[in-house]
């Protein structure tokens, strides 16, 4: 499965989150396994490529923008999986 179909694909973490209402910690495990992965990569290079920025972007902005629908349970996991990625990227500035 590609980084994007992670995300958005059809049987990604966005779109579990839209229809099921819920968290689907293997594939948010394998998001941030792929950053981690990629993270030294893209360090070296100073270049994401454009799928995976997109993604992220898509990732960051989806979970950011919540949803009424959402449990507390879920609502809390969404800002914890945030704060996580965004750590994971903010590190490429350092």
């Amino acid at each position: 499965m590609s980084f994007s179909d992670m995300v958005v694909g059809e049987n990604g973490l966005l779109v579990e989150l839209r229809c099921n209402n819920s968290f689907n910690e293997q594939i948010y495990s394998e998001i941030t396994s792929y950053l981690n992965n990629h993270f030294s990569e893209w360090k070296s290079s100073g270049f994401i490529s454009i799928s995976d920025a997109v993604a992220i972007f898509n990732l960051i902005d989806e979970l950011s923008g919540g949803s009424r629908f959402w449990s507390e349970e879920v609502k809390l996991r969404v800002e914890d999986a945030i704060f996580e990625i965004q750590e994971i990227i903010s590190a490429l500035e350092v």
